[in-house]
This record gives C-alpha cells, sequence and structure tokens, in this order.
C-alpha cells in the first residue's frame, strides 16, 4: 500500500486537481528457452513467426516445419523441392516465401497446405528474404544478388546491389526501405526500393544477419561475435556481444530487446538496447541457425539437427506488486455558477510474477479534499478503465468491475474497489490507464484570492484474489 499526495485543485475563478502516487513494484518474473519437438533432424537454417502461435521453419532437403500452437506441436509440409532453403519470410498468418540454393523460390498463400514454385530469374543461391506485405519482397544472396517482386512473385527482376560480396541477410520496414547486410561487413540500404547503397559497417567481418524495430534503429550480427548498431539509420557502431561464437541470427521487437544465436547453442541478449549482453541457456549445443521474435515474450530459434527452440516469460518465481506515476493532474476549471466535472487519465501498472493464478485487485481511499480554510470537495471516482500490454505481459487482465465507480472511501475499511483481474488472468505486468473524475459542484465554496487549492492523499492497494 502507498500514500499518494493529490497535488492541488484550484477553484474560485478556477479550481484544479492534482495527484500523485507511488506503490512497490513486484519481483519480476522469469524468461526461459525450452526445446520443442520439430519431428525433423534436417537441418532448420530459417525460421519465422507470423503471431505467436503461427510459425514455419525451412531447411535441408527442402523441408518446411510448421506450427499453429506456438511450438506445442510441429508438423511437415510439402515443399515440392529437395533444394536447400535458407530462410523464409511470413508477411501473414497464410502467406510465406522461402528462398534457397540455385536460386528456388517457393511460395504459399494459403498457410502451407500447398506450396508453389516461383521462377526468381538466378541460378546464384538465395540466402534470406523480406517481404513486408504479400505482394512485395525482396530476395538477395550470392555475388550480390538481389531479386525484387511487386506482385506477389508472379515475376523476378533484378536490382543492382552494387557490391559482389555474398548478401546474407535482409529486412524490409516498408515496401521501399530495405536493409541488407553481407560478406566483408558489407552493408546495404534502399529507400526508395529501388536503388541500393552502401554503407559503412566499421567491420570487416561477415555479417549474417540484420534486424530493424523500425526505420532507424537496426542490429546486424556475425562472425566472431561481431554487433554492429545504427540508432540513426545512417552511422554504424560496435557493441560488445560477449561471446567470439559465430553469430547467425539476431532479431529485435522493438528497440530495447533483443536476441542474438549463433555457435554451439549459444544465446546472447540484451534489454537495454545493447549496452549490455548477457547470456541465455539455450539447452543445446548444437548451431543456431536463425532467430524471430514476435514480442518481447515470445521468441524462436532454429539450428541443425532439427532443433527448434522457445523463448516465453513464464511470470512466475516472483511477488505481485504496483506501480503508480508520480503525478496525475485534472484540468484548471473555471467556476461558473453550474455542476461541472474535472476528469483526467492515469496509469498503473500492476504486476503479477506469483503463479498463482489467483488474480487481483487493486483499490484506493483517499482524505477528504481541503483547501485549509474550511472547504473541501465530494469524493472523486473512476469513470473508465482499459488494459494493454506491457513488456513481460503474460495474460491481460479480465475485470468484472462496474463503472463509474462509488466515491473514494476515506479509510483502508471502505477503500473503493477501481479494478480487478478474474482468476487466471492478469499475469505479467499491463498497463491500466484509468479515467478519474471529480465533481465540482455549482455551490461550491472557496477561499479568498484566486485561484484556491484543494488537497488530498490517496492511497493504492493491490491484493490477491479478484
Amino acid at each position: 500500500m502507498s500514500p499518494r499526495r493529490l497535488a492541488p485543485l484550484l477553484a474560485g475563478a478556477s479550481v484544479a486537481l492534482t495527484t500523485l502516487v507511488a506503490v512497490p513494484s513486484s519481483s519480476a518474473g522469469t524468461g526461459s528457452w525450452a526445446t520443442q519437438t520439430s519431428g525433423t533432424t534436417n537441418a532448420l537454417n530459417g525460421l519465422r513467426c507470423a503471431s505467436t502461435t503461427v510459425c514455419w521453419a525451412v531447411g535441408a532437403s527442402g523441408t518446411i516445419r510448421a506450427t499453429t500452437n506456438g511450438g506445442t506441436s510441429w508438423s511437415g509440409q510439402t515443399s515440392g523441392s529437395a533444394s536447400t532453403l535458407a530462410d523464409v519470410s511470413c508477411p501473414s498468418t497464410t502467406s510465406c516465401w522461402a528462398v534457397g540454393s540455385s536460386g528456388v523460390v517457393l511460395t504459399t498463400a494459403n498457410g502451407g497446405t500447398l506450396w508453389s514454385t516461383q521462377v526468381s530469374g538466378t541460378t546464384n543461391n538465395l540466402n534470406d528474404v523480406g517481404c513486408p506485405d504479400t505482394t512485395h519482397c525482396w530476395a538477395v544472396g550470392a555475388s550480390g544478388t538481389i531479386r525484387v517482386t511487386s506482385n506477389g512473385g508472379t515475376t523476378w527482376s533484378a536490382q543492382t546491389s552494387g557490391t559482389t560480396n555474398a548478401l546474407n541477410s535482409i529486412t524490409c520496414l516498408s515496401t521501399t526501405a530495405c536493409f541488407s547486410v553481407g560478406a566483408s561487413g558489407t552493408i546495404l540500404v534502399t529507400t526508395n526500393g529501388t536503388s541500393w547503397s552502401s554503407q559503412t559497417s566499421g567491420t570487416s567481418n561477415a555479417l549474417n544477419a540484420i534486424t530493424c524495430p523500425d526505420s532507424t534503429h537496426c542490429w546486424a550480427a556475425g562472425a566472431s561475435g561481431t554487433i554492429r548498431v545504427t540508432s540513426n539509420g545512417t552511422s554504424w557502431a560496435g557493441q560488445a556481444s560477449g561471446t567470439s561464437s559465430t553469430l547467425n541470427g539476431i532479431a529485435c521487437p522493438d528497440t530495447s530487446n533483443c536476441w542474438t544465436v549463433g555457435a554451439s547453442g549459444v544465446i546472447r541478449a540484451t534489454s537495454n538496447g545493447g549496452t549490455s549482453w548477457a547470456s541465455q541457456t539455450s539447452g543445446t549445443t548444437n548451431t543456431l541457425n536463425d532467430v524471430t521474435c514476435t514480442d518481447a515474450n515470445h521468441c524462436w530459434a532454429a539450428g541443425n539437427s532439427g532443433t527448434i527452440d522457445a523463448y516465453t516469460i513464464t511470470c512466475t518465481g516472483g511477488s505481485l506488486g504496483l506501480t503508480a506515476p508520480s503525478t496525475v493532474t485534472f484540468p484548471t476549471t473555471t467556476l461558473t455558477g453550474l455542476n461541472q466535472t474535472a476528469t483526467t487519465t492515469g496509469s498503473l501498472t500492476p504486476d503479477d510474477e506469483t503463479g498463482s493464478a489467483s488474480g487481483w485487485n487493486i483499490s484506493v481511499y483517499a482524505t477528504a479534499w481541503s483547501d485549509g480554510r474550511g472547504n473541501t470537495l465530494p469524493a472523486p471516482q473512476v469513470t473508465t478503465a482499459s488494459a494493454t500490454a506491457a513488456t513481460g505481459t503474460c495474460t491481460l487482465p479480465t475485470s468484472t468491475v462496474t463503472y463509474p465507480t462509488a466515491g473514494f472511501g476515506t479509510t483502508p475499511a471502505t477503500a473503493t474497489k477501481i479494478y480487478n483481474a478474474s482468476a487466471a488472468t492478469g499475469t505479467g505486468p499491463a498497463t491500466l490507464t484509468l479515467t478519474f473524475a471529480q465533481s465540482i459542484p455549482a455551490n461550491q465554496k472557496i477561499g479568498t484570492g484566486t485561484p484556491d487549492t484543494f488537497t488530498s492523499t490517496w492511497t493504492f492497494t493491490i491484493a490477491s484474489g479478484p
């Protein structure tokens, strides 16, 4: 429980309200990697997940494995090709393109029930493909090869890369913006989807993978534990990965959280944009060739001998806590002789890392508003509330509280429940956005001088059970 000092509510010619909040936060749950049964012993070279449940992995001898339940089970799909498949891109849960040796391009538009061959126009090995939507794709490969389609692969054409170095990876944020990396530290960029220019990576090591959560932030990984990063989409700097192992894949679902994988099952991770990287236990010594993350809570890695590893936040092994903003401010309100209501929003972050699935409830009680001159105001209320996912959310809360709530009680015994999580919901952190309402009566009394300042102390508590 934590008292919140509310900054003044002004009245007179005008009235304003502010609240201060601070609650102990919980201790965090844990994220871990666990192997999944792919159903193949063939090397898996690339994988992509179009959602937290739908993923594809591709590899040697035309292998395609797919899951629709987050990897609880994987099943085979018929590629119709014996070629080695290097990587796959899936812009939707039904549409994918896979590329590989000798310029092979495969596609599905029905979730993999049927894969068909497309004519890439090259016999060079294609190492990666990036598809920002279901009509635009770029494929890159040996000798600086770039092939592109703008009609879903009905036709593919060449683009000039300006290099003869092998291009190992590509990521496309839109139909005009892509980055590609390759041998000898090569980095290429296009901002119009047509012409490519080189950027100085600052390394001569091979770069094997690139990921860009937005148009200015990118990370590239490669030989000898190399990690290069840009925060402006132009200039690149090194980061210390903490390993000398070859890194084959990298994924950053946002600008803070990244994972990179490589030789001998190495996994390195950062939660601060790469300021520091730490080791995570993969549970395998097989080389990992690729990694994909749909968000900061769900990642998959694929590698040799059919290896598939999955990362999830368990939301267990911690405690129940609540974090609130330092201030919540109501707008200044001019008295008009009519009943009025001042409203403002504030965010709370409940975080249940107990693993109990018991649910929780948040209540608040408040001292009476006072301007220090004997004047007061009615008790405030919460009129609306919504919950959105935060980093580490396992399940969003389902609340049964109805709005508007009653006016805030004045003691712990009369505290007003303002939000809850039903059993088996609300695990991990969530962001609650609440609308606070303060009624200002037509006959509101204030002291002399304008504005008059009212203060109150609010105390928010969180407890187990809905």
